[in-house]
């Protein structure tokens, strides 16, 4: 696997963005002898460690227990081939405390950090049908909604779960929506009652039934959203955003739909999806994308695109924990930036600059404006949560 994917698969994990598969493959890469100094490079320069930083007991077993891993790693190699199985456990169980001493080491040194700014009082929120509004605060195990057949749940990683009652299965069931909301710095990651999944960016919004109408699967986004759709021949899922109408019926795609944002864009990773332009001219053409490709409306000519996907990396790059960019201009990193943390910006004073490069979520907002500003070598102040920019 290629470094850039490991690293974005190492984060994702941080991030507590990974399925049960996506450890396992963690587990697995972190076993290998090859990939043992870009981990412990990864973990050393995310917490960055420094003497003066003191950590408590837990933090310093799982230092101590992550030097002895990397030494000893490969101990049980050279035993006899009837020993083989005895070692695949052994590492597995010695991975599996590795990546615990990294949450250790993690936790214990975010929570030394100060806050990034504009982060911590927000809260995304669900939104009921009769328009109350319930905080999501992502640490518990809940019950939120429980109406017309139907529960919400989110549980300990703050995923929300909608869920039909199956002592309930005879009731005559309305479609009846709710909405979830993900504040400025957070994201949210849906299961709808057809096991289809959502993961939502940060400042985006998802309208979705608690049971489908005869025939069809169909949810309203605005913002940016992940879909890993199940797959059912028979009732497609439909995709509704301010300018598209997207049909599918099993497949991963990305949709980026921002209301300050000059396009939509539609990215197919995998399956077969049909966009459906729902302005300008009218009758409005489908439009059939193929895995690898993506259509881009812009929204003031009304002009739609269709071509290969460029860049994967950095369409799903806020997925996996990062902001990734390839000759992006400064209006379009700091739109990013104002949407995550939470901040103003005062575009007047934004020089005409592109930067390409990868920038962790995680990192604090002056931590991650540093990077910009050097790499770009202009002067960024912050003044409270407003930034202006000097070349």
């Amino acid at each position: 696997m290629e470094q850039t994917k490991l690293i974005s698969l190492y984060r994702r994990y941080l991030a507590k963005q990974c399925t049960d598969e996506e450890v396992h493959l963690l587990l697995h890469y972190m076993r290998q002898k090859e990939h043992t100094k870009l981990f412990k490079e990864l973990i050393l320069e995310d917490l960055q460690l420094e003497d003066e930083i003191e950590l408590d007991e837990d933090a310093r077993m799982a230092i101590q227990q992550l030097d002895e891993y990397f030494d000893r790693a490969y101990f049980y190699q050279n035993r006899k081939k009837s020993s083989k199985k005895l070692f695949t456990w052994i590492s597995i169980a010695a991975a599996a405390s590795i990546i615990c001493a990294i949450s250790v080491l993690w936790h214990t040194h975010r929570g030394n950090e100060s806050e990034p700014v504009g982060i911590t009082e927000n809260q995304s929120t669900l939104i009921t049908s009769n328009g109350k509004e319930i905080k999501l605060d992502g640490t518990s195990n809940v019950e939120l909604l429980r109406e017309n057949g139907a529960v919400i749940l989110q549980d300990s990683l703050g995923d929300i779960h909608v869920k039909t009652l199956d002592s309930l299965s005879g009731l005559k069931r309305q479609i009846i929506y709710q909405t979830i909301r993900t504040a400025k710095g957070r994201q949210s990651r849906i299961y709808l009652t057809d096991g289809s999944a959502v993961v939502l960016n940060s400042d985006s919004q998802l309208k979705f039934p608690l049971f489908y109408a005869e025939g069809q699967r169909e949810v309203e986004l605005q913002g940016e959203g992940f879909f890993d759709i199940e797959s059912n021949k028979h009732k497609p899922f439909i995709v509704k955003t301010h300018d598209q109408r997207i049909k599918v019926y099993g497949t991963k795609f990305n949709v980026n739909n921002y209301e300050n944002e000059q396009t939509t864009k539609t990215t197919l990773f995998h399956g077969k999806v049909s966009v459906q332009n729902l302005i300008g001219s009218s009758p409005q053409k489908e439009y059939i994308l193929k895995p690898g490709e993506q259509i881009v409306l812009d929204k003031k000519s009304k002009a739609l695109k269709q071509d290969k996907t460029e860049n994967e990396e950095q369409v799903l790059g806020w997925k996996n924990g990062v902001f990734v960019y390839d000759n992006a201009t400064l209006k379009e990193i700091m739109r990013d930036f104002a949407r995550w943390y939470s901040i103003d910006v005062d575009l007047e004073s934004l020089p005409a600059l592109t930067f390409s490069g990868t920038i962790p979520r995680n990192y604090e907002l002056d931590r991650a404006l540093n990077v910009i500003a050097r790499t770009a070598n202009i002067k960024i102040n912050r003044i409270g949560t407003t930034l202006k920019f000097e070349k």
